[in-house]
Formats: structure tokens, C-alpha cells, sequence
């Protein structure tokens, strides 16, 4: 039998499991995380469980920051590291769900993916942050 989890805080433990046991895991953070994710999924599937278990880890307190309170909020953190990453031309959600976050909040997810080493072309996401930096009215 198949255990798919949505445990966005557990996910390293559940993932890699007790040796019985693992969930399959159906994640909104992977939707931040997908390289590291992907490179973590890849790790188990070539039979190198503990590297997988290190790669995930390395996701686990962006994982925390972007899932903090108020959850419904974490879809900002997607689109932000999407939007840093180049991978959409703005950074602009429905409804304006993109201000559910802090000026500080989306730093500290900034830092939180440079540690994890998931800004893809850490030159443009550095200018893509300062710009938005300079739109909240911190800059040089």
C-alpha cells in the first residue's frame, strides 16, 4: 500500500521513512523546492537514500518560512522564488495575494533559497530582489 502525505514541515523524515515505511508525498513546497526535490527523488531512485535525505534536509527551513502563518499565504513564497528565478515576468498574484507577505518575510525566503542553493541564476535573482527592495523603498 501507497502513503501520500501533505506534511510540508516532515517531509525529509517522511520521504525517506523508517526502512518499512515512506510516504510518496504530495507537497506544495515542491513547488518551490522542484530542483532540489527532483535531485532528492532522483537520490532514492538511484539507490543513495541517505544523499536524498541531505538534499531535502537542505529544503527544510525554507519549507518552515514559506508554510509559517498564515499558511494560506504560502503560495506568495512560490511566486516569489518562481519570480526571482525567471521564471515569470512579474511578481503580481490574483487578488493582490502577492502583499500576504512582509518585505521581511520574502528576505528571509530569499536567504533561505540562496542557502539551499536554489536560485537558479543567483545574478538575476539578486537584481530581481534589489528592484523589488527598491519598490518597498529599501535601497542603496
Amino acid at each position: 500500500m501507497r502513503l501520500y502525505t501533505g506534511d510540508d514541515f516532515n517531509y525529509p523524515e517522511l520521504i525517506h521513512g523508517d526502512g518499512a515505511h515512506h510516504s510518496d508525498a504530495l507537497l506544495g513546497i515542491f513547488a518551490a523546492i522542484y530542483p532540489a526535490a527532483s535531485a532528492a527523488l532522483k537520490a532514492y531512485d538511484d539507490g543513495a537514500p541517505e544523499r536524498g535525505r541531505a538534499i531535502l534536509d537542505s529544503t527544510r527551513e525554507l519549507g518552515k518560512h514559506i508554510f509559517s502563518a498564515p499558511t494560506l499565504y504560502y503560495k506568495t513564497g512560490v511566486a516569489f522564488l518562481s519570480w526571482v528565478n525567471g521564471q515569470q515576468p512579474g511578481f503580481q498574484m490574483v487578488g493582490g495575494l502577492h502583499s500576504g507577505r512582509s518585505v521581511l518575510h520574502l528576505t528571509k525566503t530569499f536567504e533561505l533559497a540562496d542557502s539551499a542553493g536554489l536560485l537558479a541564476d543567483p545574478e538575476v535573482a539578486a537584481h530581481r530582489f534589489e528592484w523589488l527592495l527598491a519598490s518597498y523603498g529599501v535601497g542603496a
